[in-house]
């Protein structure tokens, strides 16, 4: 099995060059101004145009409207929009129709109930990600990411769609793959030094495990 890596929270070059270099399949441009990895239209604009063709790009955002949505798709080209928020899937099957995008929606999983969820939006979704958090209007996104109950996720089936979130770092990673059976993961937070600064580092690291597994 070929372990897929999305770096979320990117905030420079640098970072993209380590994601690609380590063989990431993707990157995420934070747009959701109240995250510590927030990057401004502008920022995610000579990143994406840098990393075009050579890494999939991923533009995060939550619980905005269309026309927002169509603003930052008009600024920043972008391979797929990830949402992270209570977007329905009326919503984003609109989205899918009017940006002739591909999807990724985040889904939090805090119990079995939650589980259900993936299949109504299997659909509309290209990917779906599962977290600790998605969010909420008093999410506190300064918090590091919790690492996810990985037995609430042995008994899906067909998870090739999927991707594993949840503070997911170096020391956990093999440990989660191996109880998950996932073969696509999305990391962040593990791979910061401070708050939203990520470390060159710790993607190098992450990822040369990554291909170890």
């Amino acid at each position: 099995m070929t372990l897929k890596v999305k770096v979320c929270g990117v905030k420079s070059i640098s970072h993209v060059k380590a994601c690609i270099k380590g063989k990431a399949k993707m990157i995420g441009l934070m747009f959701y101004n109240k995250s510590p990895r927030f990057i401004n239209l502008k920022t995610a604009k000579k990143i994406s145009s840098f990393a075009k063709k050579k890494i999939k790009r991923v533009g995060v955002v939550a619980n905005l409207n269309i026309e927002e949505i169509k603003e930052i798709n008009k600024n920043v080209e972008l391979d797929y929009l990830q949402f992270h928020g209570n977007e329905t899937v009326d919503f984003l099957k609109n989205v899918k129709k009017v940006l002739k995008i591909k999807i990724i929606k985040a889904l939090e999983v805090e119990n079995k109930n939650c589980i259900k969820k993936i299949s109504n939006f299997r659909k509309v979704s290209d990917y779906i990600l599962l977290d600790t958090k998605i969010v909420k209007k008093k999410l506190n996104l300064k918090k590091k990411s919790k690492e996810l109950n990985w037995n609430l996720l042995k008994k899906i089936k067909n998870k090739n769609s999927l991707i594993l979130s949840g503070g997911l770092n170096i020391n956990n990673l093999n440990k989660a793959i191996n109880e998950t059976n996932f073969n696509f993961v999305d990391v962040s937070s593990g791979l910061e030094t401070m708050l939203g600064n990520k470390s060159k580092k710790k993607i190098n690291k992450f990822l040369e495990l990554a291909t170890k597994l």
